[in-house]
């Protein structure tokens, strides 16, 4: 197989999910409320080198943070680039007049910042040292990838990952791989429930009012 064959092969389309995420910042591409982001304040003694390979291998498990976007004739497409893996980056922010606030004032910066999908990494882990024993660590992700709910399970993978390398019990199963996710998908589009759920929204919405779109006109084709 060539290599544009073996690309193609690779590229998956936008699930429903992400359609609707899709349009809304195509229409709104400064807004950076795509970005779904918190930090945890870490005190005490912390195994910076532990907490790195648990990060580090939580981003590698959770394949949607790695993925990256296309347009190609007029569709969508995502891929898997581990060059956009959010491994873990260390800022010391100790020697600051006022740690907390230049590592408060780094987050806003970057949370606050809107991400193009198809050049920017969708995600972000950056952990910063306000002293010997204290520490921020800022998690962000593009809303492409995960949700409020998807931060929590990846901060408490973290957590087990780390506990388990300092001797706590032994972390549970990997994530599923996305593309389990792509495959569920792609069912629900073939099945009937789908065109039944189609229907019953075409229903409820018939006197809404007429929805924006990025096209100048209205479509003449289905």
């Amino acid at each position: 197989m060539d290599d544009g064959r073996m690309a193609a092969a690779l590229e998956h389309p936008l699930t429903e999910a992400q359609s609707g995420l899709w349009f809304a910042q195509r229409l709104d591409p400064a807004n950076p409320i795509f970005n779904t982001a918190h930090y945890l304040d870490i005190r005490g003694d912390l195994d910076v080198e532990a907490f790195r390979a648990a990060v580090d291998q939580t981003a590698a498990e959770a394949e949607a943070l790695s993925l990256r976007f296309a347009e190609k004739n007029g569709e969508v497409v995502q891929t898997l680039d581990p060059t956009h893996r959010p491994l873990l980056q260390i800022v010391d922010v100790s020697a600051a007049a006022d740690p907390v606030a230049e590592a408060m004032a780094a987050m806003r910066r970057d949370h606050e910042t809107p991400l193009d999908p198809t050049r920017d990494p969708l995600a972000a882990n950056i952990l910063f040292r306000l002293g010997p024993q204290r520490f921020l660590w800022s998690l962000r992700v593009h809303h492409l990838a995960t949700d409020g709910f998807g931060m929590a399970l990846l901060t408490n993978r973290v957590a087990e990952l780390y506990n388990a390398a300092r001797g706590g019990p032994a972390p549970g199963p990997v994530f599923n791989a996305i593309a389990k996710v792509w495959e569920e998908d792609a069912a629900y589009r073939a099945s009937d429930k789908r065109a039944a759920d189609a229907v019953y929204w075409r229903e409820i919405m018939g006197d809404a009012p007429e929805v924006a779109s990025l096209a100048p006109g209205k479509a003449t084709t289905a």
